[in-house]
């Protein structure tokens, strides 16, 4: 767990970094992959610290959660990740 607890914090410092960096880009959809990130690492750290392993036992997503990946998906592609589908 010493090892996921670790991954977790780079992957923070990860998402810190890209949000600096994205946010002089000027495209405000490219810079809502952030909202992306923290979702994840949100679940990936209530998973921790119930003692499950992210990786190997995946993500059990809440409601909140779903709700959560549905407004940034949008905040990104403009339409909720239900609503993706490919060009005709």
């Amino acid at each position: 767990m010493k090892d996921l607890d670790g991954m977790l914090r780079r992957m923070g410092a990860i998402a810190s970094v890209f949000d600096v960096r994205s946010s002089t880009v000027g495209n405000k959809s490219f810079a809502a992959f952030r909202d992306l990130m923290d979702v994840y690492i949100d679940m990936c750290s209530r998973e921790l610290k119930q003692g499950k392993d992210y990786i190997e036992d995946g993500l059990h997503p809440t409601a909140d959660d779903v709700e959560r990946l549905n407004t940034a998906f949008e905040r990104v592609f403009g339409v909720r990740a239900d609503q993706f589908t490919a060009s005709k």
